[in-house]
């Protein structure tokens, strides 16, 4: 089974950036599945260019036009956006996205057909049995179609921090996430891991067996961080 890539550009990227950076990531010798997530105003341009398919970083839960600075699931749809991020910690961190609105927004994002990206993670004082249970729980609240759902671990002490668990701890909460979500669910989640990642310990996580990919933050903004990344799996 192919490995998966997803790449949050956060804001880390400049218009006169963009299409260098397309026309590289096109023409990296990769056998990886690759998700490209650029800032909403490259949307368009990565669409149109890019030989991937296309996430959002965030999207609003409410499809009433009256949402100034927002962008709505019919929007992303329109736009043939496929992906969409949800639950990250650095929204739940800086913008208050509490349980309830990652909820409505997965909802929404499910409801539009298009495939969510999942994030979630226990901080460093919490006990991850009782912490992620808890999160996914709120998190899937009436949400059907929980196989369209790709789970992205990623532990909020490791998001942008360089601090980064063993491979036998993340090997060991994604094995209690997986077996939780199948016993729960009844579904055997699609699940990656992020945190951290970069070319220093890429391969070493990639292969661990209850993941099926990684997510690579800010760094991904950088191509020729990107290619180093791609380079070391091969």
């Amino acid at each position: 089974m192919k490995k998966l890539l997803v790449l949050n550009h956060k804001m880390g990227m400049l218009y006169d950036e963009v299409y260098y950076y397309i026309d590289k990531l096109n023409n990296i010798d990769t056998d990886m599945d690759i998700i490209v997530c650029p800032s909403d105003i490259y949307l368009e341009a990565f669409l149109n260019n890019s030989d991937y398919p296309v996430g959002c970083q965030n999207v609003h839960y409410d499809i009433d036009i009256n949402n100034t600075g927002e962008i709505s699931t019919i929007q992303l749809k329109s736009l043939g956006v496929e992906y969409c991020l949800v639950g990250h910690y650095e929204r739940v961190n800086k913008f208050n996205e509490i349980p309830r609105i990652v909820n409505e927004k997965l909802l929404g994002i499910v409801d539009a057909n298009i495939f969510p990206i999942l994030f979630f993670g226990e901080s460093e004082s919490e006990d991850y049995k009782e912490a992620i249970p808890k999160k996914l729980d709120a998190y899937l609240n009436e949400v059907e179609n929980i196989e369209f759902i790709t789970f992205a671990y990623e532990p909020e002490y490791a998001v942008g921090t360089g601090i980064l668990p063993s491979v036998s701890r993340i090997k060991e909460v994604t094995e209690f996430i997986s077996g939780y979500l199948e016993k729960k669910y009844h579904k055997k989640p699609n699940l990656l891991y992020g945190g951290s990642v970069d070319s220093t310990n890429i391969k070493d996580i990639i292969n661990i067996d209850s993941i099926n990919g990684v997510v690579i933050g800010g760094l991904s903004s950088n191509i020729m961080e990107v290619e180093k990344i791609i380079n070391m799996v091969k």
